[in-house]
């Protein structure tokens, strides 16, 4: 199985530094909702849109700081880039290990879908109901999984068990996403493109 070799907390603490306010479930989901949208997509526009909240005080050390962040997230990408494209249905949702306490992981995961959904507007999906099969249904799903974060949770056992199922249903669905959408991807969009 292919993973990232990147830390959850190494990518959110290199966006923290350069002011970007997703967190690295949020950034991982918006790319994947752009390798949905897109044909072609590549590092360095997908970059260019994340990290466009930046501060500009002081250019030398925005630069060192952006050139790290840089690297980590185009390595993230690459590593993105090969879970979706390969045919082991390997992909994994970038979110904080069993390690974290369920309520991080589960507003984590609501972080993911938020950026998920916001890929598919960013890279030009205007109408989610005129796509093939159970597309329509998928983004329903993740749209009430990205609400997950205000679930009561008791920290059990039971809650455990609902989470990974979440977190199962979610890889799966990207992965059967992603291979539907080819047919509707456009190539990397201006600010005003749109498709249905």
């Amino acid at each position: 199985m292919s993973e990232i070799d990147i830390q959850y907390d190494e990518i959110t603490d290199s966006l923290k530094r350069i002011s970007v306010e997703q967190d690295a479930a949020e950034v991982h989901g918006a790319l994947c909702g752009l390798f949905c949208t897109v044909n072609g997509l590549n590092a360095a526009y997908w970059l260019d849109n994340t990290l466009t909240n930046a501060p500009e005080e002081d250019a030398m050390t925005i630069d060192a700081l952006n050139s790290e962040s840089r690297s980590l997230l185009t390595q993230l990408f690459s590593a993105t880039e090969k879970q979706l494209k390969g045919e082991d249905f390997d992909f994994q949702l970038f979110l904080p290990d069993d390690n974290s306490g369920l309520y991080s992981r589960v507003e984590a995961l609501s972080n993911w879908c938020q950026g998920f959904l916001y890929g598919l507007s960013q890279g030009g999906l205007t109408d989610p109901e005129g796509l093939p099969g159970e597309l329509p249904e998928i983004i329903k799903d993740i749209v009430e999984i990205s609400r997950a974060e205000s679930y009561e949770l008791d920290d059990d056992t039971e809650d455990e068990k609902d989470f990974m199922e979440l977190v199962e249903f979610v890889r799966v669905a990207i992965q059967l996403f992603v291979g539907e959408m080819q047919q509707f991807q456009v190539e990397e969009p201006d600010d005003d493109s749109e498709y249905h």
